[in-house]
């Protein structure tokens, strides 16, 4: 079996190269030939391919690239619209809606470029319905860099005026989760392990920001809640990232369709890279 690892050619890092190291010792393991491809080496080789990859495990966020991998007749995992989807916060929240509890969560107008935020009236529907503080996150970004908490209008206005146009979402702070939250790993709709993160310094419990992860077993509603996210948004695997609401009720805040699952590895010594090629095998023979 041949597949294709598809990266983000401009990302280059010690960080992202040993995820990819991962996944090719996963591939040499299970023995299926993987090889790396850049999107910019891929840029226009893509609407005549002639010797196809049996898959493509697309580790980007380029939803035009990935659809025109699938338009040429290849089988990505994960899908581009699963792609698309999870990668604007926006869309997974719209995507989640009456599927799975979320925090309450309320999307801004579209601006344009050049334009911004002229009118900024619709903040206080916002303060009316979700209080302070209150969580405000850029539709696309990692690591918690584009997320943010907020404490006054004043410091919500200042915030979204320099966005320029950019997308944001507006969302209710969930007190009892502050600087802790479950990263629920899932392959093929079977929960792997969980993963308790907790930053006593941050609203944001990402590993990247300082925070500290422990081993744990995710609940049946945990779980539960973690599948369901995924199956909402279509991917075949994804790191789901779950709060901890009152009574302990699982709230699910984001989802990862690439995650940097390498924490997750010193943290529970789950391997992801091998549980994700040997799905892909299994769903391919």
């Amino acid at each position: 079996m041949k597949g294709w690892l598809v990266v983000n050619g401009f990302l280059q890092s010690n960080k992202f190269d040993e995820l990819y190291a991962f996944l090719c010792r996963a591939a040499v393991s299970l023995g299926i030939e993987l090889e790396k491809k850049t999107s910019t080496e891929l840029f226009d080789r893509v609407d005549a391919l002639v010797d196809k990859p049996d898959f493509v495990l697309f580790w980007d966020k380029d939803y035009a690239l990935a659809k025109r991998l699938e338009n040429a007749g290849l089988r990505l995992f994960n899908s581009a619209e699963g792609v698309r989807l999870a990668d604007d916060k926006t869309l997974t929240a719209l995507a989640l809606s009456g599927k799975v509890k979320t925090p309450k969560t309320m999307l801004a107008p579209m601006t344009f470029d050049g334009v911004g935020y002229t009118d900024l009236s619709f903040l206080a529907r916002a303060e009316k319905e979700l209080g302070y503080p209150m969580v405000v996150k850029e539709a696309c970004g990692s690591f918690g860099r584009q997320v943010y908490l907020v404490h006054s209008a004043k410091e919500l206005q200042k915030l979204v005026s320099g966005f320029g146009y950019k997308s944001f979402l507006l969302q209710e702070y969930i007190a009892c989760s502050s600087g802790r939250d479950l990263r629920v790993n899932v392959v093929g709709g079977r929960v792997l392990c969980g993963m308790l993160r907790e930053n006593d310094s941050d609203f944001r419990s990402n590993i990247t920001g300082g925070g500290k992860a422990h081993a744990y077993t995710p609940t049946v509603e945990q779980s539960d809640a973690a599948v369901a996210a995924c199956r909402a948004l279509g991917l075949d695997f994804a790191g789901v990232d779950v709060l901890f609401g009152e009574g302990g009720d699982p709230l699910v805040c984001e989802v990862n369709s690439n995650p940097h699952f390498r924490s997750t590895y010193d943290c529970t010594g789950v391997d992801m890279s091998v549980e994700i090629l040997r799905y892909i095998q299994e769903m391919l023979l």
